[in-house]
């Protein structure tokens, strides 16, 4: 088998790095011994070229198509094959293959007929060294710092026809290792198995000399890779705020989510973040300590990034949301601000990581953002078919929707229920791989928990290009505005005092 092979037989200096070039006899062992593994891929990183990853692969063409997880969303002119460069493929016979390039990283493989290819490329990475900054950041994508390389599936991995049990073999300097969400081979130095192709692209690893540490909760192994100084110095707070993320979310929600994942975090020249299926992304500006608040050794802003990031692991990525194509966009809206946004600040402050004043001016300080974007035609809906554009309406006007909702539920129904039923409630009926989630399910899900009053109020926070109420919401539960700060009022009475405290989880 390839794979055994590559591990036993092929184990090379590592100061002399294997290239493509020379896994040609292993290649066609694995067509002799029809390996388990259905596609098997080799990562080479050279330490003195960091930045330059050499990958071969043997896979099954989709058809006669291989492919990169593109739909040019991140605004590259040729999708993420704008840096990949020396394809060459060959077929089980070992004959070269013309190799046609299309739209959204497509490759045509012409006179293709049968059976396994033989791919080899390389992948430069440049993806943090484009001006102006990739679209939606290059957390999602890769980037390079002094510890190392840190990859996304989609950017790195050219895939075929989907299957399942993948090998992943990496080729590393002495002193590299790897962090990654895939499960380790234990007889093996840097291998791993995937479950399935889409587990391939939708990943992230870290490779380099950086600090790694491991958490796990119930059913979720989380493993964690931290790079810089900056991120160093706080690697102690970091995996104690996530564990504590992790058991409010999980029970919380009641997920279901049975996982191992992989949280990347690294010092950079910004703050922000992305999640890839079972993989995050983090990277961390340390200028933000000078400039920032500093809670509990962290930073606010990192705080909440990371409990953003782990609730779309908890919640929105559990769902089987009818997302796909041109629909995507209505969903933004749920996924970023009303989900994970409110999912963190609410986090934030019921597991005391955010005291009720911090809270409570985080949440003033970004109606007062969203205010800014309000303009009697944007809704929360039509938002999303610019998310970039308009994140300002994605994530504070969601998390406004949100808590403005909590807010009226709980008034409501006197405290009996809250919004948090909501996410429960959808997770257990429209989960991962089941019947698909639509808006229109969302507002029925909501009449059917809280009533038509909750839900019309839903519909027309998302809906309707006016202002949400959330001022007025929060007098509900005894709340008052005054001197440009939120306090809870001298003259909340006795039930508006519960409801809030109970909120707070008091």
């Amino acid at each position: 088998m390839l794979f055994l092979l590559l591990i036993i037989g092929c184990k090379t200096d590592k100061k002399q790095l294997q290239t493509p070039e020379g896994l040609k006899q292993e290649e066609y062992r694995i067509a002799n011994n029809k390996s388990t593994l259905s596609d098997e891929y080799v990562i080479a990183i050279n330490g003195e070229q960091p930045r330059l990853a050499k990958v071969t692969a043997i896979l099954h063409p989709d058809g006669n198509v291989i492919q990169m997880n593109e739909f040019n969303e991140h605004g590259l002119k040729n999708g993420w094959a704008t840096y990949v460069q020396n394809l060459q493929v060959k077929d089980n016979h070992g004959r070269a293959l013309k190799v046609i390039a299309k739209e959204n990283s497509q490759w045509i493989l012409q006179d293709y007929k049968e059976g396994f290819i033989k791919l080899s490329y390389q992948v430069r990475l440049e993806h943090d060294l484009l001006v102006p900054a990739i679209r939606g950041g290059d957390n999602g994508a890769a980037y390079a710092n002094d510890d190392g390389v840190m990859w996304a599936g989609r950017a790195l991995f050219i895939g075929g026809k989907p299957t399942t049990n993948i090998g992943i073999r990496f080729d590393l300097p002495e002193n590299w290792n790897v962090t990654t969400q895939w499960r380790k081979l234990t007889d093996a130095e840097n291998t791993f198995t995937v479950d399935k192709t889409n587990d391939l692209f939708y990943s992230a690893f870290f490779a380099g000399t950086h600090k790694q540490t491991e958490l796990t909760t119930g059913n979720i192994s989380l493993n964690i890779a931290m790079s810089g100084e900056f991120t160093d110095e706080m690697s102690t707070k970091i995996k104690k705020q996530v564990e504590k993320y992790f058991e409010y979310y999980g029970n919380r929600y009641k997920s279901p989510l049975k996982a191992q994942m992989v949280l990347i975090m690294g010092d950079r020249s910004y703050g922000g973040g992305e999640v890839m299926g079972k993989a995050i992304s983090i990277s961390l500006n340390p200028e933000t300590k000078k400039e920032m608040v500093i809670n509990n050794g962290m930073t606010n802003r990192t705080s909440r990034l990371i409990a953003h990031e782990l609730f779309h692991s908890f919640a929105f990525d559990q769902l089987e949301v009818d997302d796909s194509g041109e629909n995507a966009p209505l969903y933004e809206w749920f996924n970023e601000g009303f989900g994970a946004e409110y999912g963190a600040f609410s986090a934030l402050v019921r597991t005391e990581v955010f005291t009720e004043a911090e809270f409570l001016d985080g949440i003033i300080y970004r109606m007062k953002e969203y205010q800014t974007e309000v303009d009697g035609e944007l809704t929360l809906v039509t938002a999303g078919n610019d998310k970039f554009k308009y994140s300002t309406t994605v994530y504070w006007g969601g998390l406004m929707a949100a808590i403005s909702l909590d807010f009226l539920i709980r008034d409501e129904t006197n405290g009996k229920k809250n919004l948090d039923d909501l996410w429960t409630y959808l997770l257990r009926t429209y989960p991962k791989n089941g019947e698909a989630l639509t808006l229109t399910k969302i507002y029925d899900a909501t009449q059917r928990l809280y009533g038509k009053k909750i839900s019309d109020a839903l519909v027309n926070y998302t809906s309707s290009p006016n202002e949400i109420p959330f001022f007025e919401n929060a007098k509900l539960m005894g709340l008052s505005y005054e001197n440009k700060k939120m306090i809870l009022s001298k003259n909340a009475t006795e039930r508006q005092q519960k409801l809030w405290f109970d909120f707070l989880d008091k």
